[in-house]
C-alpha cells in the first residue's frame, strides 16, 4: 500500500523521481506524466498530490489519494492518522494519542520503554494503539501481549507503515478486547514487565481504577517493573490526578514508586 504525507507531495511537485511511498521507511522510483503520478502498480492524479493537507496521511486506493480517516459508529468517534517529524500519531475525536509537539512519537515511545529496562521476558502492553510500544518491546522480549478493543484503531494501524511489525512479528500477540476483562485470563505472576499507557480518563476510567491496578499487581512477577503513563503534571487537575494514581498504586501493594518527568509517567516495582 502506498502511504504518503505532504512532505512526499512536495517532493513530487519539486520534480523528484525517487521518493518514499511508506512515510520515510524506504525509497521508490516514480514518474509524473500526463497529469498523473505513477508509482509501482498504482497511479493517482498530480492535482490531488498538490491539494494534500499538512495534518493528514493519505493512501492510494482505486487510483485516488484518500485520507487515512474514519468515523466509527460503535464508539461514535472520529479517527485519523497524522504525520509528525518521525512516526505518525493518531487522533481520536481531535485528541492525540501520542505526545508529538515537543516530543515525537518515536521519542515518546523510547522514553517509556526505558522505564522498564531491561526489557526481557514476557511483556504486557495494556493498550496497543498503533503498536509502537509492543513493537519496540518485542526487540528484546520473549513475548509481548497487547490489547486493543477498538477495531477502528486497528484499521488505522493496518494502513500505517510503522505499525507493520505489529501484525508480522511472531513475538506479538494481539488481543482484540478490553484489557480490563482480558487480563483475567492470565495466571498469577505471569508478566516480567508491564507498560500501562491508557487513553484519557474520560475515554477509559476503568483503566485508572484500583480494581484494575489489583489485576496488574496479580499478574506481575515479584520484582517486576510497571510503567504507568500519567500526563500533564504541571496542570492543577493533572497534578492531582497523577498523585491519585500514586496513592492507588501504593494501596495496591506496589513499591519504589516514582514519578519521572521526562517520560511523564510513574515507575513502580512489585
Amino acid at each position: 500500500m502506498i502511504v504518503l504525507s505532504r512532505k512526499q507531495a512536495d517532493e513530487i511537485i519539486a520534480g523528484k523521481r525517487e521518493i518514499s511511498l511508506d512515510l520515510g521507511i524506504s525509497l521508490s522510483k516514480i514518474k509524473a506524466e500526463r497529469g498523473f503520478v505513477f508509482a509501482g502498480n498504482e497511479k493517482f492524479p498530480l492535482a490531488e498530490a498538490k491539494a494534500m493537507k499538512d495534518n493528514f496521511v493519505y493512501f492510494v486506493e482505486d487510483n485516488k489519494l484518500k485520507k487515512v480517516e474514519l468515523f466509527y459508529d460503535v464508539t461514535n468517534r472520529y479517527y485519523k492518522l497524522t504525520p509528525t517529524l518521525d512516526w505518525p500519531t493518531f487522533m481520536i475525536s481531535s485528541v492525540p494519542m501520542h505526545r508529538f509537539i515537543h516530543l515525537s512519537p518515536k521519542e515518546d515511545t523510547v522514553s517509556k520503554i526505558k522505564e522498564i529496562h531491561p526489557v526481557k521476558g514476557i511483556i504486557l502492553d495494556t493498550c496497543c494503539g498503533l503498536g509502537y510500544t509492543a513493537i519496540m518491546s518485542s526487540k528484546t522480549a520473549d513475548e509481548v501481549h497487547t490489547f486493543e478493543r477498538d477495531k477502528a484503531v486497528l484499521t488505522i494501524a493496518k494502513i500505517n507503515p510503522y505499525s507493520r511489525e505489529l501484525f508480522e512479528s511472531k513475538k506479538i500477540k494481539i488481543h482484540t478486547e478490553s484489557v480490563f476483562e482480558g487480563i483475567k485470563q492470565f495466571k498469577n505472576s505471569f508478566f516480567d514487565r508491564i507498560i500501562h499507557d491508557p487513553p484519557t480518563f474520560k475515554i477509559s476510567p476503568e483503566l485508572y481504577s484500583k480494581r484494575f491496578y489489583e489485576e496488574l499487581f496479580r499478574v506481575m512477577k515479584k520484582e517486576g517493573t510497571i510503567y504507568h503513563y500519567a500526563p500533564m503534571p504541571g496542570k492543577t487537575k493533572g497534578s492531582e490526578f497523577y498523585h491519585k494514581i500514586i496513592r492507588l498504586l501504593k494501596e495496591t501493594g506496589f513499591k519504589n514508586i516514582e514519578y519521572h518527568l521526562k517520560s511523564s509517567g510513574i515507575r513502580a516495582v512489585k
